[in-house]
């Protein structure tokens, strides 16, 4: 970990799982026990009225956004566009945000809905994946913390 994880303790957190089409979130209370997704967020013209108003609304302390790291450190356009997001996200907000690895969070997402029965139709609806992507990164990060 990157940070003291004393700035997170008896926080509640956000995770967020950055597209360039849908930003799933995942929210956790103070004791860092349940994690919960939340619908997923259009990334349009409204996106950040919306991600804002939904940080707020959850009384959100602390951001974390997943890049997805690669091994040998190289970067890649969409780690590009996450990096920007996150500037603008901590231009926008005074919470602390931090990037967090999220290497195959979204294959991890696909492989719990498999393993957890959900029927393909459920599974193919439009953001179920950036959602559960969030909470997996959330709870990757949670269970670091331990």
């Amino acid at each position: 970990m990157s940070f003291d994880a004393r700035i997170v303790v008896g926080k509640r957190l956000a995770a967020i799982d950055y597209g360039e089409r849908r930003i799933g979130i995942a929210v956790c209370d103070e004791l860092h026990i349940v994690v919960s997704t939340r619908p997923v967020i259009l990334n349009d013209a409204t996106m950040w009225k919306t991600l804002l108003d939904r940080l707020e609304s959850d009384r959100i302390d602390v951001v974390l956004v997943g890049v997805p790291r690669k091994h040998d450190d190289t970067s890649s356009p969409i780690i590009e566009r996450i990096l920007g997001f996150i500037d603008e996200l901590r231009e926008k907000t005074t919470r602390p945000v931090f990037d967090v690895d999220e290497a195959f969070s979204t294959q991890h997402a696909k492989a719990f809905m498999l393993s957890g029965g959900m029927k393909k139709k459920k599974r193919q609806e439009k953001g179920q994946k950036d959602a559960i992507a969030a909470a997996i990164i959330l709870r990757d990060f949670l269970a670091e913390l331990r």
